[in-house]
């Protein structure tokens, strides 16, 4: 166990999942710029995030749910495989994968709405219907 480092994780991963580790490291850095870039035009526009975190949660959980129950097709299996408290704690656990991503994307594209003053609010839609 004294040889297990990052780096021996780092080629394990890049033997297992050869050119989609690549991928999804690419993937990440893209998520965390673009969560960086919002949350800091929120801030130059002195706009709250709560509103785009709220969203981003709620798209996270729903896409939680959604995906707890298509995590047997991953692996071929039947939807009958989830048995036990254990199955459906892991089925949870990967799918929170696929729901990060929607919740990072959720963020970005609210953060960037709310600091833009293109959201819709209810003083915004009142006054574009009186004109």
């Amino acid at each position: 166990m004294s040889d297990f480092s990052p780096v021996v994780v780092f080629y394990i991963l890049s033997e297992s999942l050869g050119i989609w580790l690549w991928i999804v490291l690419a993937l990440a850095l893209a998520l965390l710029v673009g969560i960086t870039y919002a949350a800091l035009r929120l801030r130059a526009a002195d706009r709250s995030p709560a509103r785009p975190l709220v969203m981003a949660a709620i798209a996270g959980v729903l896409t939680t749910a959604i995906f707890t129950f298509l995590v047997p097709g991953w692996s071929h299996a039947e939807i009958s495989a989830l048995n036990g408290p254990v199955d459906y704690v892991f089925a949870i656990l990967f799918s929170m994968v696929p729901a990060g991503i929607v919740a990072a994307l959720v963020f970005i594209i609210a953060g960037l709405r709310c600091a833009s003053g293109m959201a819709r609010t209810s003083k915004n839609l009142v006054g574009a219907i009186k004109g």
